[in-house]
């Protein structure tokens, strides 16, 4: 179902604005399909969503090309390469991300010919600071209980493996294209459910008016109420309650979203791609144990550059990695670790069923 993405993405680098028609308006029907079907009702919806859809997809395109090329990702190169160094606490957790993968496994799965020999992925982790306090060498001196700033990477996953790195690019960029639908369809429900509140709000206040009509006796209730019935309310009360509820209807009326504005919503949220999904790069100057040391410090230290996806409500940290088929561990069969484990303790042998 991605191929037109496959086939927009796939133009790249194209001077902004100059994708194919054909396949914008592929993407305008993405769009219109994952959000609402019924914005198809809106007049010329297609010409209304195009410059929209088309900057999207543009964005997009650019952001993921400025990530950096793969990495190499192994045992070997956690020695090498400080950055998998500030990442991961030791190897064996480096191997442990690659082996929790099951897409992973789904690629090596055989198909047509060999399996790759070498898979390429996003791996994404989220990055955390808190405050500790340690020592510091200041010439000959040692100090004690110094403010500093660690740094811990956490939560890593494995994710888009493929065989070239072109690949992964791609689905980067396909999944980013469906979150900004995401987000435009969140902004729609978000108007939705306000209409409703606003329709709940509106009816209450038609049965308040209907209320103060009876209670002011306007109608033929002088003829059907028993004779001692309650003593209207006074003409200026009945006024006052009148126009509050004829204002607030007439402010409900107006927040009211029609289909059509449902559509310039969508487009609004595309347009502005930015404001849902952003790329920053940043730079730590990192010790050996993920403390962060000052410019011109003499302590030895390691400036990493990472990239991190901003969300509306979230970031982490994406890297594109590259590494051997034959480093992922075999799954881990815990029927086997739980006899191993009841071996070890003199418990009883477990029996499959």
């Amino acid at each position: 179902m991605f191929r037109f993405l496959h086939s927009i993405f796939a133009t790249a680098p194209n001077p902004p604005g100059k994708l194919d028609a054909a396949l914008i308006k592929a993407a305008i029907e993405r769009v219109v399909d994952g959000t609402d079907p019924r914005l198809r009702a809106v007049p010329h919806y297609q010409r209304k969503l195009w410059e929209p859809v088309e900057r999207a997809v543009d964005y997009v395109v650019e952001h993921a090309a400025t990530l950096p090329p793969a990495i190499a990702f192994g045992r070997r190169n956690f020695t090498t390469d400080p950055r998998l160094r500030a990442l991961f606490a030791n190897p064996d957790q480096l191997l442990d991300i690659l082996s929790l993968s099951p897409t992973q496994r789904d690629l090596l799965q055989p198909t047509i010919g060999a399996p790759p020999t070498e898979i390429y992925a996003a791996l994404r982790m989220e990055r955390t600071e808190k405050t500790v306090f340690g020592v510091e060498l200041h010439g000959d001196q040692v100090l004690r209980d110094i403010q500093q700033t660690a740094v811990n990477f956490h939560n890593h996953q494995i994710a888009f493996p493929a065989a070239s790195e072109a690949e992964t690019r791609l689905e980067l960029q396909k999944r980013a294209f469906d979150y900004l639908i995401e987000a435009a369809l969140q902004r729609l429900l978000s108007m939705r459910a306000r209409k409703h509140q606003l329709e709940q709000q509106q009816r209450r206040l038609l049965q308040h008016k209907a209320q103060v009509l009876k209670s002011a006796r306007l109608g033929l209730e002088p003829l059907v109420e028993h004779p001692v019935a309650p003593r209207p309310p006074d003409r200026t009360t009945i006024e006052r309650q009148f126009q509050e509820i004829e204002t607030e209807l007439r402010r409900i009326h107006a927040d009211s979203a029609t289909i059509g504005e449902q559509l310039a919503l969508v487009a609004a949220t595309l347009r502005e791609p930015g404001r849902y999904l952003q790329l920053e790069r940043i730079s730590l100057t990192l010790d050996h144990m993920n403390i962060q040391v000052p410019a011109h410090s003499p302590r030895a230290a390691n400036t990493l550059t990472f990239d991190e996806v901003l969300l509306e409500n979230h970031r982490f940290v994406v890297l594109l990695v590259r590494f051997s088929s034959s480093e992922i561990p075999p799954p881990t069969d815990f029927f086997e670790e739980a006899q191993r484990f009841l071996n070890v303790n003199g418990g009883p042998r477990l029996t499959t069923i």
